[in-house]
């Protein structure tokens, strides 16, 4: 009883008529219950405004936990082969490029064969072409050679015809008995000689000129040995890719081209960090392209996955928050934000998914949990009283509002609930006061008064 408390709290040299004194013992109009200022601050009587304040209504729904998109990964392999060796195990955690499994395949050991088969061809195609470039280099410079050729022709030619010019005069005396015999014949044998010195340069010069003339076909040689090499190289590249492609790695590769030894095994690595949620495969176990081996769920951050009905979808937006909570967990309380809003409706449920982003730090939540989970929803600004100022009388929604001559009974008509406030509709206004804290003790008091 408010009156025994009173009386306790004022001492017992007090009255209770200085504390409490209800306006009459029949009731007429509003009910009214007159306490002091100093009982209230001996009660702890708390109060509040009455004013409009943005409510968000909290949406009741269940979901389930699901991974995070993009942070669990299924892995197979991309050829065939023998599990040699399986260095994890379920429920461990492994980095982002650790080893899951080594796989012995026969495309892999065939592909290592064709890329060192490759690496020769390119080899010779390479020199192949070095070769043609001096060529043609080679023939790019004739025009020097061509003009030594023609300058030599020329000499060649003088000193030719410088010889049958002397031969004939010499010849002519010789006849007449005028000149000797050896001035004769050192005159045949110079101009012999210079028709030799003639014809070889004549023939010298014929080929540079010709040469020159057919520079463009050499020029071609050179081209087709370099689209050779360019080939070569090319089918080396394709090689090497698609080794990646199925596995093998650039150190694996190079280890392959410079010790030409092959090997044929192929390390499974882990895309991604996180737990192994998943494995079906055993050592020495035939594996193929199109089977699942392994599973990698990175669950640091997790999703809720909520359907949320079709006419409450005005009342979530992304960035709202959420609270979860858990049947294996009682006493906890998660949070996260509204991530993703589908832009379907399901024809059949009526509903809308919607995601939203867990941190899940200390790895309670797991995959496929149930969860119970309060939207928070989009505020609305109305007219708000403090959920703690109801209470209830004949089933209907009581305050007490505070008067001058004390705490009055009002009787409203509350709309929409939030966590902490709830609208009103009617019966009370903006700017009046109204008790939180002690609002319960007021209500047992004031029912006395009948």
């Amino acid at each position: 009883m408010l009156l025994a408390m009173l009386f306790l709290l004022g001492g017992c040299d007090k009255k209770a008529e200085e504390t409490v004194e209800p306006e009459s013992k029949t009731i007429t109009g509003p009910r009214v219950l007159k306490v002091t200022d100093d009982v209230i601050k001996r009660l702890e009587l708390k109060t509040e405004v009455i004013q409009k304040r943005p409510v968000a209504v909290p949406l009741h729904l269940t979901g389930r936990i699901e991974p995070d998109v993009q942070k669990e990964v299924d892995i197979s392999t991309r050829m065939s082969g023998r599990v040699t060796d399986i260095p994890v195990k379920p429920g461990e955690f492994v980095n982002k490029g650790s080893v899951v499994a080594l796989i012995d395949s026969r495309e892999i050991s065939d592909l290592q064969s064709q890329l060192l088969e490759g690496k020769a061809k390119l080899r010779i195609a390479e020199l192949h072409e070095e070769r043609e470039r001096q060529i043609y280099e080679e023939q790019v410079r004739r025009p020097t050679q061509l003009i030594t050729a023609r300058a030599l022709y020329n000499e060649a030619k003088v000193q030719k015809e410088l010889a049958e010019s002397e031969y004939k005069r010499l010849s002519g005396l010789y006849k007449e008995k005028i000149a000797a015999t050896k001035d004769y014949v050192t005159a045949k044998a110079t101009l012999a000689k210079a028709q030799v010195n003639y014809e070889e340069c004549q023939a010298n010069l014929a080929r540079e000129e010709h040469l020159y003339k057919n520079r463009a076909m050499l020029k071609r040689d050179y081209q087709l040995a370099q689209a050779e090499a360019e080939r070569a190289k090319n089918h080396v590249k394709m090689l090497t890719q698609r080794l990646q492609f199925l596995g093998c790695d650039q150190t694996m590769i190079n280890k392959v081209l410079s010790t030409g030894q092959i090997g044929g095994i192929v390390r499974v690595i882990a895309p991604i960090g996180g737990i192994v949620t998943f494995r079906d495969v055993a050592i020495g176990e035939q594996v193929k392209p199109d089977r699942l081996i392994f599973t990698i769920s990175d669950m640091s951050t997790m999703l809720l996955r909520v359907d949320l009905p079709e006419v409450d979808l005005g009342k979530v937006k992304l960035g709202d928050k959420v609270k979860i909570h858990i049947a294996s967990y009682p006493g906890e309380t998660f949070q996260g934000t509204v991530s993703y809003i589908s832009v379907l409706v399901n024809q059949s449920t009526r509903t809308v998914a919607v995601r939203a982003r867990l941190d899940n730090a200390k790895g309670l939540l797991k995959k496929f949990m149930f969860a119970e989970i309060e939207l928070e929803g989009t505020p609305e600004t109305v007219l708000a009283c403090p959920k703690d100022a109801l209470q209830e009388h004949s089933d209907e929604k009581i305050v007490f509002v505070k008067t001058p001559e004390g705490f009055e009974e009002r009787r409203v008509k509350v709309g929409f609930e939030g966590e902490k406030f709830c609208q009103i509709l009617a019966g009370l206004s903006e700017g009046e006061v109204v008790a939180t804290q002690g609002s319960l003790m007021l209500k047992t008091e004031i029912s006395q008064l009948h």
